[in-house]
């Protein structure tokens, strides 16, 4: 953090002093919660302290934070991170409070910028005293008559940083600013007695469609939000009047309108309840690009929504998307290699309390660096209960939901090792087929000869070898259990203890027909456009 030149932490007693100066407070009567940004977090010590700060009611806490070790600090501190360069956000969540400790090389337009963004409420921001005291560029001369206008309090402080983590002697301005405006300042705008007749037309845009790039995804999210806060604005201009007649949602009926602040707090309130709920819906837009779902079991699929879900906070931008896709990118090969092991344990150890299952699927082998490696047989039998209907008379077949998954998974992991040439013949829409003509034996599929048994197993036979050989092969070296440049040595340049383990795996001439050859087909990596 000390190679980082701009962040300089925040000592506790300034943090105090700062928090000393905040006016508002949550209301718990109308449920409104204090939504508050801070824009440069750093590692967390003013939310930290908010956090202990709160009084009545409850905070909702935002962290914006451009270095990448802060913001994984901040993320392991269970800390909303919504966006990585505060200059450059372009959220619209309406915050009510915006505390920060900038850069002081560049304090004045951090500050501006958290000017414009604040509808109502409160800003606390520490800046170096120079770019007050010494207004000699156009930014820090706009920004001396903005505080002047919004009758900003100013109050100079030595020696703020001189026992700071990272000291410096620099003389600090603790600036304070409230911004008070109410949405019914204007709420009979254009509003009079006589009405022309209203016109109901519109047009109905196309549905999204998901071979849009990330461009026309951002365009339309913004598209979204404008729409939807427009009529929020328009719907809290006018409420004294109209009210009482409509509601624009069921969550209006627990808050009370005594007076204007109360609406402006209830419209921002509405807001970001709209900002995130449509921030969400198009981050999971991003699983539907096919690249990434098609390769994916549904286990991996659940850990991978997961792992979006701290994305949903994060604004909804070019940049950050790009970003989001190149981490996937990064991480995919390892992803697609934990399925591979995934599958390989769903046909072995995973079943091992099925000790006649177990020893039939597996062939044992001297291992790398262990005597008990294993890999999977040609047939591999699995336990499945649910292939009989539970309701019929005759106890027909019938695969059930939770089955389908199981036996799709399957399926994805064997494309791997098949250039994912997509077949619809899966093994669980070979066995539906064949149920109808209640056939349980001999169902062929793109990659198995399948034969079900209503004791509750699947019996399924590899129908290629090769393919059989490197998703073993791509397993065991998961598993450690082949030497890493298996598949890359020549035969002849291996030890006697590498030599023993290609002769008890799949012998020498097996392995040097195989030598240098992939093991994923080349278009399993994920290519994106970003």
């Amino acid at each position: 953090m000390i190679n980082n030149k701009t962040f300089y932490p925040t000592p506790p007693e300034l943090i105090d002093k700062m928090l000393s100066k905040i006016k508002q407070y949550p209301n718990t009567n109308n449920g409104y919660r204090l939504k508050i940004l801070e824009p440069h977090a750093g590692k967390g010590d003013i939310i930290k302290a908010l956090e202990k700060h709160r009084h009545t009611g409850s905070y909702d806490i935002s962290a914006i934070e451009i270095d990448e070790t802060l913001q994984a600090t901040l993320r392991g501190e269970h800390i909303k991170v919504i966006g990585t360069d505060f200059l450059t956000y372009s959220g619209l969540d309406r915050f009510d409070l915006i505390i920060a400790n900038p850069p002081f090389d560049e304090g004045d337009k951090h500050l501006l910028k958290a000017i414009d963004m604040l509808y109502s409420g409160e800003i606390i921001f520490l800046l170096n005293a120079e770019t007050i005291k010494n207004p000699y560029t156009n930014t820090r001369k706009l920004l001396v008559k903005k505080l002047k206008k919004l009758n900003a309090e100013i109050e100079y402080i030595e020696g703020a940083f001189v026992d700071a983590e990272r000291p410096t002697g620099v003389k600090i301005a603790l600036i304070y600013i409230q911004i008070v405006r109410n949405i019914a300042d204007d709420m009979f705008v254009n509003c009079d007695d006589k009405t022309d007749g209203i016109k109901a037309e519109f047009s109905e845009e196309h549905e999204l469609s998901t071979a849009k790039n990330i461009e026309e995804l951002v365009a339309e999210y913004n598209q979204t939000i404008n729409c939807g806060i427009e009529i929020i604005l328009r719907y809290y201009k006018h409420y004294r009047k109209i009210g009482e007649y409509i509601s624009l949602n069921d969550k209006l009926s627990g808050y009370s309108f005594s007076s204007t602040k109360n609406i402006t707090g209830v419209m921002q309130n509405q807001i970001n309840d709209l900002l995130a709920a449509v921030r969400t819906s198009f981050w999971r837009k991003i699983l539907d690009i096919k690249a990434v779902y098609s390769r994916l079991t549904s286990d991996k699929h659940n850990k991978f929504e997961k792992k979006l879900q701290e994305r949903y906070s994060m604004d909804f931008t070019v940049a950050n998307i790009q970003q989001f896709i190149l981490n996937i990118i990064g991480g995919f090969e390892k992803t697609l290699y934990d399925t591979v092991i995934e599958i390989f344990d769903m046909f072995t150890i995973k079943y091992a309390y099925r000790g006649e299952v177990y020893d039939d699927n597996i062939h044992y082998y001297n291992g790398w660096k262990t005597n008990k490696a294993f890999k999977v047989n040609k047939k591999v039998i699995i336990p499945m209960y649910g292939l009989t209907d539970k309701y019929s008379s005759n106890n027909s077949w019938k695969l059930d939901y939770d089955s389908i998954g199981k036996l799709n998974d399957i399926d994805i992991v064997m494309r791997y090792f098949n250039g994912l040439t997509h077949s619809n013949w899966t093994i669980a829409k070979a066995i539906q087929a064949a149920f109808v003509h209640n056939q349980s034996s001999k169902i062929d599929s793109e990659y198995f000869t399948i034969t079900c048994y209503k004791k509750g197993t699947i019996h399924l036979v590899f129908k290629d070898d090769d393919i059989l050989r490197r998703f073993n092969v791509a397993a065991c070296l998961g598993k450690n259990w082949l030497p890493h440049e298996y598949g890359q040595k020549e035969y002849s340049a291996m030890s006697s203890e590498e030599k023993e383990v290609v002769d008890s795996f799949e012998g020498e001439k097996s392995y040097t027909d195989n030598l240098g050859k992939p093991l994923l087909a080349k278009n399993n990596m994920l290519q994106l456009t970003v």
